[in-house]
């Protein structure tokens, strides 16, 4: 066998010279780049700073272990190479315990690369010359070669601090202008290495970059073949894996039978492997660490004494054990996730009693402190039920005010564990707490509850007060319930009574400021006074400021101001970072689900899908679970119709089945007809207009309902899908078109833009086909101005048609087709012929490939299907790409769907 395959080694010395056994062997996997794995998800953030390697003299990338350190570095490398630069490798390991070796094998892969540098080094006994000196004898040749030369040293974790510092430190600092390092490890680089550069000088790559953002995470699941449901599961798979590369692949190797993933062996096992490596001391206090979700070095001062403290927080920075800072000021901090998890169950599972007895006491810590959220959940943790109690009675006005409803949901189980021991005031803020979660049955029981004893007390201004504001209690239940017809008035009169808190004006005026929108009242609605400072820090300021302005913000987007409701969004979401940064809380999820779900909604209807994805992706669990109704309605919306632009239509009835149980479960009949009118679009798209007639059928049933609800909605809905269906015939019922036009004039007096251009699209092209282009000229350049003023391009191209551009084209009148050529991206003269004739220089085999494409399968399960290969179906998928000029699947699947020729 060939030994240089093996190992590679020195150059001999002259004749006469003994070397014996003083030259190493030097392994070529040491000094040779690592192989970088197939499926590697491409990553431009990262791979571009590639470019900076030239103007840096050194660059760091340090994480723990399992976050793509070794990959990334391998990336730049390649495209160094590529370029032309000389790049030498080096993987470090325990072996190398001293500074020589250490040069030697240095020298060994600059050698592999530039043949002139490096020899000297490798020709001595390195055992008989100082580091100094082998560095200088390196530096020299180095000189002599002016090409510029990047060095990477992967895991120099594994190495000593003092044998590191002894054997790089001179050669560092030294280095002539054009040679580079690139460090890799899971630990800090020691200051005497890295001292003296400036930061223009160093680029530095940590854990915090390195780790998934959502999008990434969504492609990198896609490309292992799984695809995860819009918001829900990824958000979920996002916030246990916190971006962890290893966590990320673990997943989609662990089976999933259950519904459920446990923490994969593999990275139990490497979490065991940091543990072993501590002493006991610090290994429990380590696992006691993982008890807490965040923790300060005050905390931990009286948790576990000064110097201890010190040590712990140390050791952590310096070994990078999946520290993560919360702030600005590197005063909070948190584990990673899984690790945390790991740690506490091995605390658990060795003294069950110490474990509660250190939760009970960082509970108090925070308790001091009025950080309520973190007092009741490590309370709750710890058992102890007197302290929690004791707890409840001081904090649940304060939770509620700050709108802290899932703590709240946290105690109202232990309230209900324990019936009987709530006061009144602190059942007022209970029921206040469950009708703000949406628990309306929990929270109208509560009130009645309340009228009962209420009627038991003597009578006066006390008594009063607490009457006025259970009936403010059931004015907003009633609101969210979606009855507006009976919460108004009762609203009305708990406001204009004179008894109510600042907390429940507020309430109180946002609910009659959401009667006044679903009557089309603007102009009172904006009269409304602004909301109240409550006092003490203006606690639940937000909560009712984020319920307003996403009000005032969606009555922007129904009378077609979209970019202004979206700048209140924006803003609302700004404001929310600065109030909460403080003191490392987060807002309720649910309630900046409103801004951000409505802001998704005004990306949607604008065309700017990526912008709307990565919204809802943040916001889609906490809709469903308390969002009011018009923000679940508008998510789910763009939610179903992005997935069936995307070709992902099995998702996308998923997700209408989800929408339709939450509609049913709150019995509300306006969502229910939102959830059936995008199955309408659903079943015409998917060509099933059978089922599309029975969708249209219940809407009608549904729009003839008796409902407090003051809103057009349902009868709205109703006609629209039934419009939407004779796009599909070849003629309609005249009085269809003439109900389409009295409704028309109803939106257009109420100033409902957003509706008027939807509707009026339809009946536009539809009054083009029965009565002639003239007739339909008027409606049609009312809706085309308007949607290019307001930018709303959605409400034209998602018209359920298989040949929604063809309609336009067929139907617009001639001095309309430049504006709608602008807004639908059609070459009226011909894009409809145009798209046709390409799906029909499809070969047969082309076809089928395109159709499982707009199914939303992926290569593997395409290839399965026609049983070929999966390189025969990136063959085939190029071939479409470019017959079809476009860009991606999607856009093959769209056109598919367009023109219907499979």
């Amino acid at each position: 066998m060939n030994r240089k395959q093996v190992a590679w080694i020195a150059p001999q010395s002259s004749p006469g010279q003994n070397r014996g056994a003083d030259l190493p062997v030097l392994l070529m996997t040491k000094i040779t780049p690592p192989r970088r794995g197939r499926g590697i998800l491409p990553r431009p953030r990262l791979e571009q700073f590639a470019e900076q390697l030239s103007e840096r003299r050194l660059a760091i990338l340090e994480a723990p272990p399992g976050f793509g350190k070794t990959t990334l570095a391998t990336i730049w490398a390649e495209r160094l190479t590529a370029s032309g630069h000389a790049v030498a490798w080096l993987s470090l390991d325990t072996e190398d315990d001293s500074p020589q070796r250490v040069l030697y094998y240095l020298s060994a892969a600059i050698n592999r690369v530039c043949p002139a540098v490096g020899t000297r080094c490798l020709e001595v006994d390195a055992s008989q010359h100082s580091p100094q000196v082998m560095a200088s004898w390196l530096m020299s040749e180095l000189e002599l070669r002016p090409e510029p030369i990047t060095l990477f040293l992967d895991d120099y974790h594994c190495i000593d601090d003092t044998v590191l510092v002894e054997a790089l430190r001179f050669l560092v600092h030294r280095a002539p202008e054009h040679v580079h390092m690139v460090f890799i490890g899971r630990r800090d680089l020691p200051e005497a290495i890295v001292e003296h550069f400036y930061a223009d000088e160093r680029l530095e790559v940590d854990a915090a970059m390195l780790r998934f953002e959502p999008e990434e995470t969504r492609d990198l699941l896609r490309k292992g073949g799984l695809q995860p449901e819009q918001g829900g599961d990824l958000c979920s798979i996002q916030a246990v894996a916190d971006g962890w590369i290893a966590a990320l692949r673990a997943y989609l190797l662990t089976p999933n039978s259950t519904g459920t993933r446990q923490l994969p062996r593999s990275i139990a096992s490497l979490f065991d492997d940091i543990l072993v490596q501590l002493d006991e001391a610090t290994c429990r206090c380590l696992c006691f660490l993982g008890l807490l979700d965040k923790f300060s070095p005050a905390l931990l001062r009286t948790l576990f004494g000064d110097h201890a403290a010190e040590e712990l927080l140390a050791l952590l920075r310096r070994r990078q054990l999946f520290l993560n800072v919360l702030d600005e000021q590197d005063s909070w901090f948190s584990l990673h996730p899984m690790f945390r998890e790991h740690l506490r169950t091995a605390s658990f599972s060795h003294d069950e009693v110490a474990a509660r007895a250190f939760l009970l006491k960082a509970a108090r810590w925070f308790a001091e402190r009025e950080l309520w959220f973190d007092a009741i959940q490590l309370g709750m943790d710890s058992g102890d039920v007197a302290q929690l109690r004791a707890w409840m009675q001081e904090c649940a006005s304060i939770l509620m005010e700050q709108g802290d409803f899932s703590t709240l949901m946290l105690l109202e189980k232990r309230w209900k564990a324990q019936p009987g021991d709530s006061s009144v005031p602190l059942k007022i803020t209970r029921a206040w707490a469950m009708g703000l979660a949406l628990e309306h049955g929990t929270a109208m029981r509560l009130a009645d509850e309340l009228e009962a004893e209420i009627r038991q007390l003597a009578v006066g201004d006390e008594a009063v007060a607490m009457h006025w504001e259970v009936q403010a209690i059931k004015a907003m239940v009633l609101a969210l319930d979606d009855r507006f017809a009976h919460a108004a008035p009762l609203a009305a009169a708990c406001f204009e009574s004179g008894h109510c808190t600042a907390w429940a004006q507020n309430v109180l005026v946002n609910v009659i400021c959401a009667a006044h929108m679903r009557s089309c009242r603007w102009d009172q609605m904006y009269a409304l006074p602004p909301t109240q400072g409550i006092g003490e820090g203006n606690r639940g300021y937000f909560m009712h400021e984020c319920y307003r302005k996403s009000l005032y913000a969606l009555s922007e987007f129904y009378q077609g101001r979209i970019v202004q409701g979206m700048a209140t969004l924006d803003g609302l979401v700004e404001e929310a970072a600065e109030l909460f940064a403080c003191n490392l809380r987060q807002p309720n999820p649910v309630l900046t689900a409103l801004p951000k779900g409505f802001s998704a909604t005004g990306h949607y209807l604008r065309g700017e899908f990526t912008e709307a994805e990565a919204l809802l992706q943040e916001c889609m669990p906490y809709i469903k679970a308390g969002s009011f109704i018009e923000c679940t309605a508008f998510a789910y919306m763009a939610q179903v119709r992005l997935l069936a632009h995307q070709g992902r239509f099995a998702q996308a009835r998923r997700m209408l089945d989800d929408l339709e149980s939450l509609a049913l479960a709150r019995d509300w009949p306006r969502l229910q007809s939102r959830a059936l009118l995008e199955r309408v679009r659903l079943h015409l798209l998917e060509r099933k207009p059978r089922e599309a007639r029975v969708c249209c059928s219940m809407l009608q049933q549904l729009a003839s309902l008796e409902w407090p609800d003051q809103w057009l909605d349902r009868e709205y809905f109703a006609l629209l899908s039934r419009l939407w269906l004779a796009l599909e015939v070849e003629r309609c019922e005249p009085e269809l078109l003439d109900q389409a036009e009295q409704m028309l004039a109803r939106l257009e007096s109420a100033e409902i833009c957003l509706y008027y251009a939807e509707l009026g699209a339809v009946t536009g092209l539809l009054l083009g086909r029965e009565r002639g282009v003239d007739v339909a000229t008027p409606l049609l350049g009312s809706v085309l101005q308007l949607v290019k003023d307001t930018g709303m391009v959605s409400l034209l191209s998602d018209l359920p048609s298989q040949d929604a551009c063809g309609l336009f084209v067929r139907h617009c009148p001639v001095p309309l087709q430049q504006l709608a050529t602008e807004l639908l991206g059609i070459d009226v003269q011909g894009e409809g012929v145009g798209g046709s004739e390409a799906l029909l220089a499809l070969t047969v085999k082309e076809r089928q490939v395109v159709q499982l494409v707009a199914e939303g399968k992926s290569n593997k399960q395409i290839a399965r299907d026609l049983n070929v290969t999966p390189e025969t179906i990136k063959s085939h998928m190029k071939n479409i790409f470019a017959k079809l000029k476009v860009d991606n699947r999607a856009q093959a699947a769209v056109m598919l769907q367009q023109y219907a020729l499979v």
